[in-house]
């Protein structure tokens, strides 16, 4: 594995051979073998990873396999957790996510309490972990994490037990785009929306973006990003899981906020430039 450090921030890169090695590559995978042979080979792999991604692709546990960067048990294994450039920009999505979360939480750190948001948050780790690093004090704190699928609460819930947050972190199954039925009373002064928008339609995406313009704080933030596939994965992740996702830029997700009531305030990119981060405020 090859690395870099930008603002104190350790990213995954690319390393040489790998690049390489994809150039060679990316052409069978992505158009010359049969979809049914890759599978095949697919499922004889003994990857976490791939046989995950097999059942759920893209789901939370498929990200927590990702994060965990484990040893790898084959071949498969390694190309798909450590040099699939999705996966290594995955990772360094999390530490820049988590980095400007931080920051924004110590930046609001003045309110008797900041009600945070996480819409499609899985066990909800980014802003667990944002509030630790910020130093806030739990009784600081509340933590909202809505999902349409429960299955990644109980995690969660052990998460925020070892982070002493058990008493902050709520989950609730529902739809976000519905926010007013689903949690009527909340007016969050941060949002995050991560790994989400690129499964959605852009109707769907603005949609969920409206929602939170109409609860959020009028000092608040949100950050989400887009997705753009430089490394051409996109191809080889379809035939083979059916994993597809909407790639948008920096500027069209930019435009998106706009159209939702958001003015955007930041834009950070890892230097593998997959996933441009977006910091925003309402308009």
């Amino acid at each position: 594995m090859k690395f870099v450090e930008v603002d104190g921030i350790r990213f995954e890169v690319l390393p040489a051979a790998q690049a390489v090695l994809k150039t060679v590559l990316d052409p069978l995978r992505n158009r010359l073998l049969p979809a049914s042979y890759l599978l095949r080979v697919a499922r004889r792999s003994k990857s976490p990873l791939i046989q995950e991604s097999l059942v759920r692709p893209g789901g939370w546990r498929s990200m927590n396999i990702v994060y965990e960067n484990s040893r790898p048990v084959d071949w498969m294994d390694r190309m798909a957790v450590r040099y699939n450039p999705i996966s290594m920009d995955t990772r360094n999505r999390r530490k820049l996510v988590t980095a400007r979360l931080t920051e924004l939480l110590k930046s609001l750190s003045g309110e008797s309490r900041l009600d945070l948001l996480g819409i499609g948050a899985g066990p909800g780790l980014h802003l667990q972990d944002s509030v630790i690093r910020a130093g806030l004090s739990p009784d600081q704190v509340r933590i909202w994490l809505i999902d349409r699928d429960s299955d990644a609460f109980e995690y969660g819930r052990q998460c925020a037990q070892e982070r002493g947050l058990q008493d902050q972190v709520e989950f609730v199954q529902g739809d976000a785009r519905e926010i007013r039925s689903v949690l009527p009373q909340v007016s969050p002064h941060a949002i995050k929306i991560v790994g989400l928008l690129e499964y959605l339609t852009d109707e769907q995406a603005l949609q969920l973006l409206r929602a939170m313009r109409s609860v959020i704080q009028p000092n608040g933030r949100l950050l989400t990003h887009g997705l753009v596939d430089r490394y051409n994965s996109g191809p080889f992740l379809a035939r083979t899981f059916g994993l597809s996702h909407v790639q948008r830029t920096a500027d069209d997700v930019r435009a998106m906020l706009k159209s939702a009531g958001f003015e955007t305030q930041s834009v950070s990119e890892t230097p593998m430039q997959i996933y441009p981060v977006l910091v925003a405020k309402p308009a």
